[in-house]
């Protein structure tokens, strides 16, 4: 599955198979220009869910999504189901992002306490990507094209004992990518844990998106015969979240360690030798690779009305210089006693540098 919605990869020209045509004598031009680009074909153009991976609202995203312990002014249990555990109100946010590239991203998340120690919180994230120009294999412009993806989660957590917090988030998945093919459906789990060492340092760790995919079939497009099922599986996540807290300065600061297990099919196009007139052979394997991510992030309370966050994000250490990405926000907290409303704002600049993005956000607490 070509995922559309990956922030390393602009929007580009989409062919549509359904406008094939044949040239004589062409194939064998094609099929012998197809030999130096068979390592170009096996590349990966991004992993399926990208959307769910960018983060979640301007609270996170400012602090370089370093929120594996971090329940101040909001719970996100989007970074670790474990979060829920600190719910003490019910809390209500939605957030929007301004992107290039004809690109949205949206978020709902609403948390409440389950006394006498538990919390519940439920999100909804929601990509889309509209304007895609459409074209057939000779380059004629046929209609533009949009995609939609859903993600609907809730997550459950709990307080073990005074300095230990436990939770687990059910995710399920919908993509609407193309009109003549049934929606792209998964489901997946997360599991977290937090540890107290101090009263001002936290400890985290979070296993996510196990076993979450999508699932999808171009059968009713191509026919029984051109068409296929196939699953394509979110890369695994494991965190490792730390977080402290240093009162006299009313400054908190995160910081965040990531392993992801990417698994995808690699296929590799050659030429047969020998053969008159020449034939192409496909094959296939699955492959599975790993990278690491880094973050951290800051937040200070530089006035009862007023936070400050920034942020530094790496989303492949072995390529530092082209996945980093900087953010930095603010929150301002609106002085009514009814609802406690707060509005947040964040600039992420995106990696490669390619556009910066805006979110925005409203929270309610009551």
């Amino acid at each position: 599955m070509r995922q559309l919605f990956n922030t390393n990869v602009n929007k580009g020209s989409v062919s549509r198979s359904s406008t094939r045509f044949h040239w004589k004598g062409a194939s064998i031009i094609l099929l012998l220009t197809l030999v130096p680009i068979t390592d170009t074909l096996a590349q990966s153009g991004g992993f399926s869910g990208a959307f769910t991976r960018m983060g979640f609202g301007p609270r996170g995203m400012s602090m370089g999504n370093a929120l594996g312990t971090v329940s101040e002014e909001g719970i996100y249990a989007h970074y670790n189901p474990a979060l829920v555990a600190y719910a003490d109100s019910r809390n209500f946010d939605m957030s929007t992002a301004l992107m290039s590239f004809d690109r949205s991203l949206n978020a709902i998340n609403i948390s409440f306490p389950l006394p006498p120690n538990a919390g519940l919180n439920i999100g909804l994230l929601n990509a889309n990507v509209r304007d895609i120009d459409g074209r057939t294999t000779s380059g004629y412009h046929t209609e533009y094209m949009s995609t939609h993806e859903f993600q609907l989660f809730a997550a459950f957590g709990i307080n073990v004992s005074s300095n230990i917090k436990f939770g687990a988030a059910v995710k399920l998945q919908l993509a609407n990518l193309h009109e003549n093919i049934d929606n792209a459906t998964g489901a997946g789990f997360d599991l977290g844990i937090i540890i107290e060492p101090t009263s001002n340092w936290r400890i985290g760790v979070a296993a996510q998106d196990i076993i979450s995919e999508y699932n999808w079939s171009t059968s009713d497009l191509y026919g029984s015969e051109g068409g296929r099922s196939r699953s394509d599986p979110f890369p695994t996540r494991y965190r490792f979240s730390t977080s402290y807290r240093l009162t006299d300065w009313d400054l908190l600061l995160s910081s965040e360690f990531e392993i992801q297990r990417q698994s995808a099919e690699y296929q590799r196009l050659q030429v047969a030798e020998g053969v008159l007139p020449p034939q192409s052979i496909t094959s296939s394997e699955n492959v599975t690779t790993s990278s690491q991510q880094f973050r951290i992030g800051a937040a200070w309370s530089a006035h009862e009305r007023m936070t400050l966050r920034g942020g530094w994000e790496v989303l492949d250490l072995e390529y530092l210089e082209e996945t980093h990405k900087i953010s930095a926000g603010i929150s301002v907290h609106l002085p009514y006693d009814a609802l406690r409303p707060s509005v947040d704002y964040t600039f992420v600049r995106e990696p490669f540098g390619i556009s910066g993005m805006h979110v925005l956000a409203m929270r309610l607490s009551f």
